[in-house]
């Protein structure tokens, strides 16, 4: 337990450390940072927009809504998922989050719900998003969705005086800080949550998080994190229940966006599909939420061999979520703070936007060169593989990627993870491009029918662009890049013994 003790004696530390040198009230009143802080206000307006929202209430039953579908990338739809992930019983209108440009999904929505029954909510912070835009397109002008069903949040001012409702969103709030504006309160109001008590919990957290004291909630994770980080713990394993799953990747973006920077940050794995030996943990910590009796079995096992777990209890109270999104925004930037980050920007996730945007100036796909499965060399350099799905993930893909998986779990012991495109570019994916890592990238892809007359022409084509984009990008950086297309390797893929 020699570990544990030194961490938990250094968290102390830090947290006095936090006091003393009044990190919380350094960055509240930073003048560099004040045009990222808005979000520290927020918890004091959640009810200001009521009117707003009963107007859109009124028009969901005077018009028999039956679908509520949000569309959005990145941080500002993450704390919808979060919301509605919540909820354990069925709610009408059904409510649904797209946060992926992948055709098979879209068509499966296509089939699921009555377009004149639905209405459409597009998130859009800078307004300037790939595939939000794309996916804005698709619907207006392939599948001519009634555009007094659409509603669009946005900080740039909208010009379309057809759609339902356009609200201007305050552009000194970051996407994946913007949990208790318009991106968070909308759907919280849609789903159902008491909005008063909602904005009583944000209030009540808020109140706790700008104390600079030891009763600080904030305080006591942020210190817990950075005494992981400067014993070398670097990579948090995250094990939610079912109810909290989207939540661990909300935190997920919250980590690895907002500190994966100038070679620093945390890996933050969510809901791990295999479980290593202990001996194979000594270098991470877990955060386990809501735990359940089974993972409370394995966090007793995780303390008993000297591994840190740090449990996150989520009451009954749906509407708590509120202050829960407010605490780790806080320990968050303190973290950054203590690591000379800023944690509000996302500079390597533009790198693969601007590469992105250029390959979908070219008139002709790039001919692509792919490797097969027998190429995977992992030394014992590498301690960790990262799976970057760019197709649809049929039941094929799916068996395709568990073998993979199963290979380098079975003769390597490695722990991997599958990340599925585009979300990650928005998330972990600022991670990947920015801290020197002993990890190794597979990109798996699809054959692409590019068919200019396919409805599905314009989405199909930023996948591949970006795919051929992110790729050329960690060929660069990354120790170990595999690049499978499934058509080509699957069968050879699963003879491989």
């Amino acid at each position: 337990m020699r570990k544990i003790k030194k961490i938990n004696e250094q968290s102390i530390q830090i947290q006095n450390k936090i006091i003393n040198d009044e990190v919380l009230d350094n960055f509240i009143t930073s003048k560099s940072l004040k045009k990222y802080l808005g979000w520290v206000n927020l918890p004091n307006k959640i009810t200001k927009k009521n009117n707003l929202f009963r107007t859109l209430k009124g028009k969901i039953v005077e018009e028999n809504i039956e679908n509520i579908i949000f569309i959005g990338m990145g941080g500002s739809i993450e704390s919808a998922k979060t919301i509605f992930g919540l909820i354990e019983s069925n709610i009408n209108p059904k409510l649904f989050c797209i946060d992926t440009i992948s055709v098979l999904k879209i068509k499966e929505i296509e089939k699921e719900i009555n377009l004149d029954r639905s209405l459409f909510v597009i998130c859009t912070k800078s307004g300037e998003t790939i595939e939000t835009n794309a996916l804005e397109r698709f619907f207006v002008n392939k599948l001519c969705v009634n555009q007094k069903n659409i509603i669009k949040i946005s900080d740039i001012k909208q010009t379309n005086q057809n759609y339902f409702l356009q609200i201007k969103t305050e552009n000194n709030i970051g996407g994946r800080f913007s949990s208790l504006s318009e991106y968070g309160i909308l759907p919280a109001f849609l789903a159902d949550y008491d909005i008063n008590e909602f904005e009583k919990q944000a209030i009540n957290m808020q109140k706790k998080c700008l104390q600079n004291n030891i009763f600080n909630p904030a305080i006591e994770l942020a210190s817990f994190l950075m005494s992981c980080y400067v014993n070398e713990i670097k990579t948090l394993n995250i094990i939610s229940s079912k109810r909290t799953n989207n939540f661990s990747y909300w935190i997920e973006q919250l980590i690895s966006e907002s500190l994966g920077k100038n070679n620093e940050g945390f890996l933050p794995i969510v809901n791990e599909d295999y479980k290593l030996e202990f001996s194979k943990l000594s270098n991470r910590a877990f955060i386990i939420i809501e735990p359940n009796d089974e993972t409370k079995i394995y966090a007793e096992e995780l303390i008993s061999n000297d591994i840190p777990v740090k449990i996150i209890n989520i009451p009954s109270n749906i509407n708590y979520i509120s202050g829960e999104f407010f605490k780790w925004q806080i320990a968050i930037v303190m973290v950054g703070s203590l690591l000379n980050i800023n944690p509000f920007d996302q500079p390597d996730v533009e790198k693969t936007k601007i590469l992105t945007k250029k390959y979908l100036k070219e008139k002709q796909p790039k001919k692509l060169n792919y490797d097969d499965l027998r190429s995977l060399k992992l030394d014992e350099s590498i301690d960790y593989v990262a799976i970057l799905n760019y197709t649809n993930k049929t039941k094929k893909v799916k068996k395709y990627i568990k073998h993979i998986q199963d290979i380098i779990y079975n003769d390597h012991k490695i722990s991997s993870t599958v990340y599925e495109a585009p979300r990650y570019l928005h998330s972990i994916g600022q991670l990947f491009k920015s801290r020197k890592n002993n990890w190794a990238f597979i990109f798996v892809e699809d054959k692409h029918n590019f068919d200019e007359n396919s409805k599905y022409y314009e989405l199909i084509k930023i996948i591949n662009a970006q795919a051929m984009s992110e790729y050329d990008i960690m060929k660069k950086i990354a120790k170990r890049v595999l690049r499978l297309r499934v058509n080509y390797d699957y069968v050879r893929a699963t003879k491989r013994k």
